[in-house]
């Protein structure tokens, strides 16, 4: 053999180098990317983002309680002056009277106690209030006062109220009970530290301003207590004045501080519980400052940092736009910062516009950028430790790479096939003695087997190898290779020799189990080990020339699992084993691609109820176990064509498709329902509760052709089911969709119709079915405005604007002026009047209407609409009036809505006018008529009339006398039209001759 002599580099030297200068490029470029890149800046931004909308969305939600709700004061205004102009007119009295007339006071309070409790309840406040100007020289005001500190629950007989103020003769009256801090009269002394602007400012400013309405003059007071020992509480209050313009009191509402913190929940703020709100009122600002006066505020950061200061001074300058840092004072530790949005109570150019009030999330500034500092030493202790361990990996790796290589040359100079290999030092460069060795064994098969066996041994892994000679038909191998391809051989040698047969049916063995093929060409196996275990090999084939093949084959099943690990927690939910979202919508992508497929499919959403309950009732060990179960029940139940997928807490998705008909996929989607709801889920105490879940349904093609509207489609019908009847199934609805934009489209447009009165009444006459004489009619809205043209569209804005009382008040006093201006109208005709469910006139405008229209109380039927759900205490009072006029109630719409079996036994009316639905096609349909007979047996015996509405045909109204109803109401008797319309003499005849034919 030929030494090269010499010294050159050693090979440990030329790696190292190299290996650590990348290294330490690469992490100073990692470091400096994340750090100096703008990243953390961009989080601190995203944290602020994240605070500020919270913020928002706090502030809108009360600014919509304070405007919307608690200062709506406009009908009890009315009421109480009203009232009070009553009360001097029946005195002979004037309203200058009252400042030195208590008796007179006394009597006006009392006409109003029933309508400041009204406010109470209406506005749901905690406390309402009327105060008279009878001490103009000093500050002892008549006036009553009443509390309810749990506004959201009344109770009938209003022992929940407390009264505060009050003449002792008033709260004997009513029989309300005595607050411990009750005083017969108000005592509006101002002292330093109390000023009762709640009286004062809105009394004032109405004298100052006399031109200005009074709802321009509401003011909201900053937190005060009416008495030393009374609670702590905000107000809203407007003056009120003569019809000539004299100032004669204040009316107002109180919300108690403790009542606003509950709408303060700063536990939103921050997921630890460590934020706070603050709402505050703006009081001066410079180039530097802005600085709030502190009205009220909950949370441990500011209790723990700002404490009892009485304001809160911010940055002005700030990169974080509207969140500033709070300057430091009192016990303030640490940097404290704070994200600003300003409510807008007052119209502009009135007397209290500028008291600006603003909402303030308040955060400490290592928990609100704390995300971002945790990610700089993150990314400082990550650089240090890649570096060291890649120092250490540089020179292990180093030694690791040249310790075989040199010791292989060491083997190779002094290798014999028969006797054992010994190691020897040498001075020579690793590189050249290599060269060295494979020019001095290249002509040698065993010392190239000795070299390949010593390599191949030196690796950490299970790695075999073999060189398949062709025209030796021989195969050298190493003594792994039979055992990593699964086969017992008992050579003990680092490498043997086989035949080509064998070595070809080994070969044919492992062809039979293949499984993959790499891109790069190497082939992976799938075999089963000597105990029948499942492993995984990988062989790559190198041919040389046309006589040589070699082969590499190692086992990789630990690799084979650690990825199928990795990609399975990629794909699937670990607590249900569905499809994640990510995985659920890669699915998606593939069915897409080829839409023939999908032919009628659905995207169902459910959503578990009862999730929290079990949560809070029985802990999250059990809430992840109903989970649990509601996956395990999709999964049993789910149709054979669906995916399904777990999106987040209590929300899954399915999608099933391949359906030739959208009856039979949601056959199928029901039958899951059902099977989700007869599923019982155990509880600790042996109880069985029962799985309960609700579900929107979108369908594809009809209505989107993509997934993700499919999914926001789906979403939408579920959360719609959510907010009406929990556990149902409910499919899209476009419609239902678009209301959402035409209601902010419109919203002005309500304010309109109700001010300009853009509408006017129709009537359509009911007949009686015996003789064909009009016993009635019905007054139907009929819109003027080009926008608002259904009284469902009209009803829908009402609502969302929470205009229905107008609404309801419009009805009853416009539909009878129109009634009482028809010419043409019987004595003992009865005029049908719509009335909205949950609402009622308040006791001012029933005394009103029944003074107006007194002549025709008796006629009246109230006809109960099917548009909104029944309000029981509303329901009770519109019996109890309709009673002692002598007027009558109707169910209206029967078979539709709410309005069904439960509604006509609880309302017991005298009138049941059937749903146009059941009067189509009635003369053809024997199930449609089976129904009205059902009912015309019921309603005989308890005495009620039944009318039939939409009658359109000669046959529907010859089927409808036959089955035996009392009145026919419909366009075939007579349209709606603005007089009052006469039945024609044909109808009148065919109607007597049906009548004959009975």
């Amino acid at each position: 053999m030929r030494h090269i002599k010499g010294k050159g580099t050693s090979m440990m030297r030329k790696l190292m180098i190299p290996m650590i200068v990348v290294l330490l490029l690469q992490t100073s470029l990692f470091g400096g990317s994340i750090i100096l890149g703008g990243i953390l800046d961009q989080m601190n931004q995203n944290a602020v983002d994240i605070l500020n909308e919270r913020v928002i969305n706090r502030k809108n939600y009360l600014e919509n309680e304070m405007i919307q709700r608690w200062s709506k004061l406009d009908d009890s205004v009315q009421s109480i002056q009203s009232a009070a102009s009553q009360t001097l007119a029946a005195k002979g009295a004037s309203y200058a009277e009252i400042e030195n007339n208590p008796a007179l006071a006394s009597e006006i309070l009392e006409a109003n106690s029933q309508n400041v409790i009204y406010m109470l309840r209406k506005q749901s406040v905690t406390g309402a209030f009327l105060i008279l100007d009878t001490d103009r020289a000093g500050d002892k005001k008549a006036g009553i006062y009443f509390r309810d500190l749990d506004p959201l629950s009344n109770a009938d007989d209003d022992s929940d109220i407390m009264v505060e103020v009050a003449p002792s003769e008033i709260t004997q009256k009513l029989g309300i009970s005595m607050d411990t801090n009750w005083s017969p009269q108000f005592d509006l002394t101002q002292t330093e530290n109390t000023t009762y602007d709640f009286y004062y400012k809105p009394y004032r400013a109405a004298q100052e301003y006399p031109d200005i309405q009074y709802g321009d003059l509401g003011y909201w007071s900053r937190p005060f207590r009416l008495s030393p020992n009374d609670i702590e509480i905000m107000t809203y209050s407007v003056p009120l004045r003569a019809e000539s313009g004299e100032t004669y009191g204040v009316l107002g509402v109180e919300i108690s501080t403790d009542y606003i913190k509950k709408l303060l929940p700063y536990d939103e703020i921050a997921n630890d519980k460590t934020g706070s709100y603050l709402l505050g009122l703006h009081t001066a600002d410079d180039s530097e400052m802005l600085v709030f006066e502190n009205l009220l505020a909950n949370g441990p950061v500011y209790k723990q940092q700002i404490g009892g200061e009485e304001t809160t001074s911010f940055a002005l300058q700030t990169q974080y736009g509207t969140c500033h840092q709070i300057q430091k004072q009192g016990n303030m530790t640490k940097d404290v910062y704070g994200c600003i949005q300003y409510f807008q109570l007052y119209n502009s150019n009135t007397p209290f516009v500028d008291e600006q009030w603003g909402l303030v999330g308040i955060l400490e500034g290592d928990r609100l950028f704390s995300f971002s500092e945790a990610m700089r030493k993150t990314v400082l202790i990550a650089v240090g430790i890649v570096l060291l361990i890649g120092l250490l990996s540089v020179v292990i790796m180093t030694r690791i790479v040249t310790s075989p290589i040199t010791q292989l040359v060491k083997k190779v100079r002094s290798s014999n096939p028969h006797l054992p290999v010994k190691f020897e030092r040498t001075r020579i460069a690793e590189i050249d003695e290599l060269a060295s060795a494979v020019e001095s064994l290249s002509s040698n098969v065993a010392e190239s087997a000795s070299r390949l066996s010593a390599i191949i041994e030196s690796a950490s892994v299970a790695i075999g190898a073999f060189e398949y000679r062709k025209d030796e038909k021989t195969v050298i191998y190493t003594k792994h290779f039979f055992e990593i391809v699964g086969i017992a051989h008992d050579n003990e040698k680092d490498y043997g020799y086989t035949d080509a047969d064998t070595f070809t049916q080994i070969m044919q063995g492992l062809k039979d189990c293949l499984e993959s093929i790499e891109p790069e060409g190497a082939k992976i196996y799938k075999i089963k080990d000597a105990l029948g275990q499942s492993q995984w090999v990988r062989m790559k084939l190198i041919e040389q020339g046309d006589n040589k093949i070699y082969g590499i084959i190692e086992n990789i099943t630990q690799e084979v699992i650690e990825k199928r690990k990795i990609e399975y927690e990629r794909d699937y939910d670990l607590l249900t084993n569905l499809l994640n979202r990510r995985a659920f919508y890669a699915r998606l992508d593939q069915l897409f691609l080829n839409k023939d497929q999908l032919k009628c499919s659905a995207m169902v959403m459910f959503d578990l109820d009862n999730l929290k309950y079990i949560n809070d009732t029985y802990g999250h060990d059990f809430g992840d176990q109903y989970i649990r179960c509601m996956a395990r029940t999709l999964k049993k139940y789910a149709p054979r064509r669906a995916v399904i997928s777990r999106v987040s807490g209590d929300e899954f998705y399915l999608f099933i498709y391949g359906y030739a008909q959208e009856a039979r996929a949601f056959s199928a989607i029901q039958n899951m329902r059902e099977q989700i709801s007869n599923t019982l889920f155990p509880l600790p105490d042996n109880a069985l509760f029962k799985v309960k879940a609700s579900a929107g349904v979108s369908w594809y093609p009809k209505d989107a052709n993509t997934y993700e509207e499919l999914i926001r489609f789906a979403d939408f019908a579920m959360y719609t089911v959510k907010h009406t009847v929990k556990g149902e199934v409910r499919q899209f609805d476009r419609n239902e969709y678009q209301a959402g934009s035409y209601i902010l489209e419109n919203s002005e447009e309500i304010n309109r119709f109700i001010e300009e009165k853009l509408f006017e009444y129709h009537f359509q006459p009911i007949v009686d079915a015996h003789d064909g004489k009009i016993f009635a009619y019905e007054a139907l809205i009929r819109s003027k405005s080009a926008s608002l043209i259904t009284p469902q569209e009209i009803l829908t804005l009402a609502r969302s604007q929470s205009k229905l009382y107008q609404i309801e008040r419009l009805t009853w006093f416009n539909a009878m002026d129109a009634f009482a201006n028809l010419e043409g109208v019987e004595g003992s005709c009865h005029i049908f009047i719509n009335s909205i469910a949950n609402q009622t006139l308040s006791l001012q405008d029933l005394a009103l209407f029944e003074k107006r229209y007194e002549r025709y109380l008796s006629r009246i039927v109230v006809e109960l609409t099917e548009e909104e759900k029944q309000n029981d205490v509303f329901v009770t009072l519109k019996k109890e009036y309709t009673k002692k006029w002598g007027a009558a109630l109707a169910l209206d719409d029967y078979g539709t809505g709410y309005n069904g079996e439960a509604m006509l036994l609880y309302l017991s009316p005298q009138y049941v006018k059937i749903d146009m639905s059941i009067v189509r096609d009635i003369d053809i349909d024997e199930d449609r008529q089976k129904i009205l007979s059902n009912l015309l047996s019921y309603t005989r015996e308890r005495g009620i009339q039944v009318i039939a509405e939409g009658v359109e045909t000669r046959s529907e109204m010859d089927t409808l006398i036959r089955c035996g109803v009392s009145y026919l109401q419909g366009y075939y008797l007579g349209e709606p039209a603005p007089h009052a319309a006469q039945i024609s003499n044909r109808v009148l005849n065919e109607i007597r001759q049906a009548q004959r034919e009975v």
